[in-house]
């Protein structure tokens, strides 16, 4: 790609007394030039506008000058903030995880952008990722029976410092809340558990078999199981009444569909009517709560803790 673009301005009549037949501005790239292409089309129509003899000459110059002050201004405020295909920014973020005052080690970090990366605390409880595009980041700490404050940080190219003080879990319903281990049988006949899969994004669907929007959402689960599971992500589907092997052989599920034919989680978790989806991060923490089924909605929250 060149260095720079040179814009040709011709300038007829009386003008070549005073100006060369030509005149060139010439600019340094920096993503795309609307200003100068502006320039050339208001010269050209001042061309034909203004009124023959050295007065229209005059008016040219005077016209021109400005338009170039004003261009030189452009050029030196794109300068200051780099912008295009040509912009190679990278940043570092970083952090420290204590416990009591004292460090804490061995802490997975996860970073999501779109594909997780992840990393462990040194023996000071420090992490960092680097080499980072200029755009905004969620970091989350993961340790089963452990809280962080904050429970996870956004961070962007202006914010890369991210410093969490850990404790004992505590547990519950509600959104911004960690969700405790729980046990079902799943269409298998098996037992399965919801910390099986702690460390990744998990999706919690409760539904039954008697209700239409949760058979039109569950039609749809298993490509979107399909589409994240390379990258982190599970679905358990909870029934609160149904058959879990006759469930999944009608939708083709792969992942666990649980018993809660008793009640129980529903009791703890259930609010309104089904489906329910709660969507739970790296650290069980409950980032979603939501009542109906909302595929967009759904599939954002789970791409912004990938």
């Amino acid at each position: 790609m060149k260095d720079e673009i040179v814009y040709e301005i011709p300038l007829n009549g009386n003008d070549e007394q005073m100006l060369p037949e030509r005149t060139h501005i010439s600019l340094k790239r920096s993503g795309v030039d609307f200003f100068p292409i502006l320039t050339i089309i208001l010269l050209k129509i001042l061309n034909r506008k203004v009124m023959c003899g050295q007065r229209q000459s005059f008016i040219k110059i005077f016209l021109f000058c400005g338009i170039v002050f004003f261009m030189m201004l452009w050029v030196g405020c794109k300068k200051t903030i780099p912008t295009g295909p040509d912009t190679n920014i990278t940043i570092t973020l970083r952090g420290r995880i204590t416990q009591n005052g004292q460090a804490l080690v061995n802490v997975t970090v996860y970073l999501s952008d779109g594909s997780s990366r992840t990393t462990v605390t040194d023996a000071d409880g420090r992490y960092s990722f680097s080499d980072l595009a200029s755009r905004d980041y969620v970091i989350t700490p993961s340790k089963k029976g452990t809280a962080f404050s904050p429970s996870n940080y956004e961070l962007s190219e202006t914010n890369t410092q991210a410093n969490f003080t850990a404790g004992n879990a505590t547990y519950g319903s509600e959104l911004s809340s960690i969700m405790a281990d729980f046990q079902v049988i799943n269409q298998k006949g098996g037992t399965v558990s919801l910390y099986d899969y702690f460390g990744k994004i998990i999706l919690v669907n409760f539904s039954a078999d008697w209700c239409g929007p949760c058979r039109n959402e569950a039609s749809h689960l298993e490509d979107l199981f399909n589409d994240f599971r390379n990258k982190g992500f599970f679905i358990y589907t909870i029934l609160i009444d149904g058959d879990p092997a006759v469930w999944a052989q009608q939708f083709g599920i792969t992942f666990s569909v649980g018993d809660d034919t008793a009640r129980k989680l529903w009791n703890l978790y259930g609010r309104g009517g089904v489906p329910l989806n709660i969507i739970l991060d790296r650290n069980s923490t409950i980032r979603l709560l939501e009542e109906g089924y909302n595929e967009s909605g759904i599939r954002n929250e789970i791409e912004k803790y990938l």
